[in-house]
């Protein structure tokens, strides 16, 4: 009796093994079903030439044309912020920032998540263009034409990055308010990667010796190996076509999401590890009001929104950095905003 009894809980246990191999193995087709259609979406890596164009929707390019040599690969993670909420397989025209006013393509929706300086005599927006204004931000709110604010409160409320773009415009008599920044939500294409988290740490345009305060805080973490830093940076050369400017940022993208931690200078590197679930730390040497309204959401060195310097970190009881969480419930506003876009 004895024997049947421990033969029959062998069975079992080899039954209960057997169906949690298959179960592994189950979850694992579909990741990598999941891995396989979420690189389908990108309208950047296929064939141009066989993809026809998304009917009515546009997206955001950057043609700087104030500079000469160099871009922020931070404005194309902002398109790629928008391009979730885009149709998949298909392609969107491309509207250039700096020159929106003057667009003569087909009639798109846009979504206008985008830094922002205003020229003088800037009309603003073309009348082929139907633009959903969220995490807009102006870099030069003080002294705008009044042309300009017309049409701007013709698509009010105005969803502003920062609290600083949105008080100036409330100023105005514009309806805005504060919609926090679109990278925030970029775990609809990419939290697919964050599967295959690494041990690597990255550097985003920070060097050790920049910021002595920076230095001293972070290799007091002795959690971490700092031995084999990624250094990466944001600046590009303008010589990349628009499509390889999005697979560059894709690629930086993919790096964030696997990540074990990222410091960086960079507001576009900062905002999307939120998202993606990678433990972040933002350095910033001075207060910049692009950032005002968004301090509140990450881990930060440097001086804060009171121009005071500060040391505001999240570490565990095991000494490894973990996010705020603040930014959660604004990236699902965005989200249910841009649902039916």
């Amino acid at each position: 009796m004895t024997f049947f009894t421990s033969a029959n809980k062998d069975k079992n246990k080899f039954f209960i093994i057997l169906f949690l191999l298959i179960l592994l193995l189950i979850i694992k087709y579909y990741q990598a079903i999941e891995y396989y259609n979420k690189e389908k979406y990108f309208f950047f890596e296929k064939n141009q030439e066989e993809l026809n164009y998304c009917t009515n929707y546009g997206l955001m390019i950057y043609e700087y044309h104030n500079r000469k040599n160099i871009g922020n690969i931070g404005d194309y993670i902002q398109s790629l912020a928008a391009l979730q909420y885009l149709p998949k397989n298909c392609k969107p025209y491309f509207v250039d920032r700096d020159t929106i006013q003057f667009y003569n393509g087909s009639k798109v929706k846009l979504i206008m998540n985008s830094w922002n300086e205003i020229a003088k005599g800037n009309k603003h927006i073309s009348n082929q263009i139907i633009p959903i204004f969220i995490s807009y931000h102006i870099s030069n709110p003080k002294g705008l034409s009044s042309i300009y604010l017309k049409n701007l409160g013709n698509f009010s409320p105005i969803g502003c990055r920062d609290t600083n773009t949105r008080d100036e415009l409330i100023k105005y008599g514009i309806k805005a308010y504060f919609s926090s920044c679109l990278t925030t939500t970029l775990d609809i294409d990419y939290s697919v990667y964050k599967k295959e988290k690494t041990n690597d740490i990255i550097f985003t345009d920070f060097r050790f010796g920049d910021y002595s305060p920076a230095d001293n805080y972070i290799l007091s973490l002795k959690t971490y190996n700092f031995n084999n830093i990624i250094n990466i940076t944001h600046i590009y050369n303008l010589n990349l076509t628009h499509i390889e400017r999005f697979k560059l940022a894709k690629k930086l993208l993919v790096k964030y999401a696997r990540a074990k931690l990222v410091i960086t200078t960079r507001l576009h590197a900062a905002l999307p590890c939120l998202a993606l679930n990678t433990p972040v730390i933002l350095v910033n040497k001075k207060f910049d009001i692009r950032f005002s309204g968004l301090y509140k959401f990450l881990n930060t060195i440097g001086r804060n929104e009171e121009n005071k310097f500060e040391i505001k970190v999240n570490v565990d009881n095991k000494g490894f950095i973990y996010n705020f969480k603040e930014y959660f419930n604004y990236a699902i506003k965005l989200k249910k905003t841009l649902k039916n876009f």
